[in-house]
């Protein structure tokens, strides 16, 4: 399989979740991608953006003014639906539909000798008074198509028009569309759907069909004869829901979703939004839904704004990164489709008698975490009788500062109202141990040592106790074209190879990404053991960062996100740039993509950073809580097999060595990536042999580099201002001084 140069979140997402968590390959695709834009001279005033009326909590139903607020959902809970794939574990994630009964039906498909064979299940019962059942079928009508469907590539879906529909590419990149008829099925009229396989495509009440794709534009076709009736910009592909001959999905900005009448071919009263994150839209005769990571939101059709009337809180789709596939509304449930598992279902319903929670448990932790959102979400479906309460430290009253949050968090600790786990990344560990604020966790540990990474747990075991431990780690590597290792062995060594070269890395840094990565990769020992800043190692790491920053051509008009902690690899820039170096994070397997295959083509090596690693998701128990029984149950949980193997996107490795030797064991060589300025290039991505080198260096880890964020916060601040000129170097080393031993004298 051939893909585009741009490698991609969504692509890897699903791909890897099915291939580290015990399903078969599944090479559902996606990610943005900015492509060429079709507009249709003719349907100009079709095309342009509508205006977005004024944010108003009331839409205008003739002449009468109709209240849509709507009450706000409390007391709801988070069931598991059963799997479909045990005991089909060779099946994959096909799609997932609402039928007209208002039944889940989810489709899934099989590679065999003479091609793919689909698969329906419908579910059955309310996995209340009756537990739920998938009910089998073979989807007999598309046994025609069974050979020509290539590279898993094939979606069933149902239209408005009551018909069910199947599209599929061929092994010429062809997109064919086919409608059943009985037992066997009619292919549609050839359409212009060419340009990307990526896309979302549905089928209007009308028979008209809908197809949004990722270079953000959405078409309506003529299904009599494949032409194309009308296109307009849209936003994310996969937003796209369609109810009757209404089309509803995002703009371009996310800043409101569209509604477009494409029976009539105008459009009507968008939708205000106020959420950067992916979304998914559901709709029914009368309402407008919209879930997020942000929660779910409600409004009348023809209304101007969207109502939250569900808060994500600790549900499993609060998650930052998580990969959302579908959403449902039905009566007052609603069904959330994951990436993970091969496609797992949630459902959210009223808690009944007999659900409520006998105990409760706190969890704290600076801001949100994905692996503890995921992990809460499964231990209360094992533990429903345990309810967990998840603080943040963002919303401290007066928590302006990461320092401001651990003061208030320090300030309940000593009142005795601390939480009872831990989530320790960014808090002062070493003052907490010091302090006897946290637990021992050996005796947790009895049944689980000899499955976790040696180097991870001998790291925080001192005098056979084990305070905190991490669930999820990230690996530094030194990305290189060939150079000799002593290059890069020290910073000082890095900056003279940088002078010399007149450069090395490439990409448009800003000053605070190359502050970040050498921080990170040559952490100046700039505080003694008995807590005191030394001012002479930190103006040594200032004054090489200022040199590399010269040499690198770094100027102060960048000044984008940084990328180093997200695990960005820039592997373009070393491909198609005069890069000769980079610091990467392989934040899991999916991180590698093609990047060995570019690397080997520039005779470099992917490196270990000195067995250094960042841990993350550091879980410790609080000494002094009162159900010390239940927090160490949450524990053992979280460092549990059941756990450890499921695949939160892009939030590090899993301690378990097992799960890491899965990892060592996958070959995603068949993927190809075109790359080169002209595509005449093609880099696969990594080999089974790649991967085991890149787990062995996971598993030989050894030194974590804990951050105080506190302390990075300073470092990071202030250093940018002396990097940019706008303070001296002597000034810059006594303000970080000052500040960062004022900090350590509070904690």
């Amino acid at each position: 399989m051939k893909v585009k140069k741009h490698i991609l979140y969504f692509m890897c997402a699903i791909l890897f979740s099915c291939i580290f968590l015990s399903c078969s390959e599944n090479k559902q695709q996606g990610e943005e991608n900015q492509g060429t834009e079709i507009h249709d001279p003719e349907q100009a005033e079709i095309t342009q953006k509508p205006e977005v009326s004024p944010v108003s909590e009331d839409f205008q139903d003739g002449e009468n003014v109709v209240d849509v607020r709507f009450p706000v959902l409390e007391n709801y809970i988070e069931k598991n639906i059963p799997s479909v794939y045990d005991g089909h574990e060779k099946e994959h994630y096909c799609n997932v539909v609402l039928n007209e009964k208002k039944e889940i039906e989810y489709y899934t498909m099989e590679e065999k000798e003479d091609g793919y064979d689909i698969q329906k299940y419908t579910l059955t019962g309310d996995g209340r008074k009756n537990p739920y059942v998938w009910v089998r079928e073979e989807v007999s009508w598309l046994k025609g198509i069974k050979n020509k469907v290539h590279d898993d590539r094939i979606t069933v879906f149902l239209g408005e028009d009551s018909k069910t529909y199947a599209w599929y590419i061929d092994s010429e990149e062809n997109v064919h569309i086919v409608k059943q008829s009985n037992d066997t099925f009619v292919e549609l009229p050839k359409m212009d759907l060419h340009r990307t396989d990526f896309q979302q495509i549905a089928v209007l009440e009308n028979g008209n069909i809908v197809s949004a794709d990722m270079g953000k534009e959405c078409f309506v076709y003529q299904q009599e004869d494949g032409s194309l009736l009308t296109s307009f910009p849209c936003g994310w592909y996969e937003s796209l829901r369609v109810s009757g001959n209404q089309i509803y999905i995002t703009d371009r900005t996310s800043s409101y979703v569209q509604n477009y009448n494409a029976e009539q071919q105008v459009f009507e009263t968008p939708i205000a939004l106020e959420i950067d994150n992916s979304v998914r839209i559901f709709s029914d005769e009368d309402d407008v839904y919209l879930g997020c990571p942000k929660g779910i939101f409600r409004t009348k059709k023809g209304g101007e704004e969207f109502q939250k009337i569900l808060d994500a809180g600790t549900y499993h789709f609060a998650r930052e990164n998580i990969i959302l596939l579908k959403f449902f509304v039905c009566g007052d449930a609603f069904y959330f489709v994951y990436g993970e598992d091969g496609g797992s279902i949630k459902k959210y319903v009223p808690a009944e008698e007999g659900d409520e929670p006998d105990q409760s448990l706190t969890v704290y932790s600076l801001q949100n975490n994905d692996v503890i959102l995921d992990m809460i979400s499964e231990f209360q479906n094992k533990y429903p009788d345990i309810e967990i309460i998840y603080e943040t430290g963002e919303g401290a009253e007066g928590s302006v500062t990461i320092a401001d949050r651990i003061r208030a968090l320090n300030a309940r600790i000593l009142a005795g109202d601390g939480p009872d786990v831990f989530v320790l990344d960014g808090l002062p560990t070493e003052s907490y141990i010091k302090k006897g604020i946290l637990a021992d966790l050996m005796p947790t540990l009895a049944d689980r040592k000899e499955d976790l990474v040696p180097g991870i747990l001998s790291a925080y075991t001192t005098e056979e106790k084990v305070y905190m431990l991490p669930l999820r780690f990230s690996v530094p590597v030194f990305v290189t074209s060939g150079q000799e290792s002593s290059v890069y062995s020290t910073l000082e060594a890095l900056v003279e190879y940088s002078e010399e070269n007149n450069g090395i890395m490439q990409g448009g840094y800003s000053y605070a990404d190359l502050v970040e990565m050498l921080y990170y990769n040559y952490r100046p020992d700039m505080i003694s053991k008995d807590g005191v800043v030394k001012k002479e190692s930190l103006k040594i790491f200032l004054e090489q960062t200022k040199r590399f920053c010269e040499s690198e051509g770094i100027s102060g008009t960048t000044d984008h996100s940084r990328t180093y902690l997200q695990g960005y690899s820039g592997a373009n820039d070393l491909l198609y740039g005069n890069a000769k170096f980079m610091f990467v994070l392989v934040n899991g397997g999916s991180e590698l993509a093609e990047l060995p295959s570019i690397v080997k083509y520039k005779n470099g090596e992917i490196v270990g950073n000195n067995g250094v690693f960042f841990p993350s998701a550091m879980l410790g128990v609080n000494s002094m809580s009162k159900k010390k029984d239940l927090a160490y149950l949450f524990f053992q949980f979280a460092i549990s097999n059941e756990v450890q193997k499921r695949h939160i996107f892009f939030s590090g490795y899993p301690i378990d060595v097992k799960v890491l030797d899965k990892f060592a064991n996958t070959d995603l060589s068949h993927i190809v990536v075109a790359g080169g300025n002209n595509g005449e290039l093609d880099f696969s991505y990594f080999t089974k042999e790649e991967s085991a080198q890149m787990i062995g260096i996971a598993k030989n880890v050894s030194t974590p580099f804990t951050v105080n964020a506190s302390v990075w916060q300073i470092i990071e601040n202030e250093s940018v201002e002396y990097l940019k000129g706008e303070k001296g170097l002597e000034e810059c080393v006594d303000v970080i001084a000052s500040r960062v031993q004022l900090y350590l004298y509070e904690e």
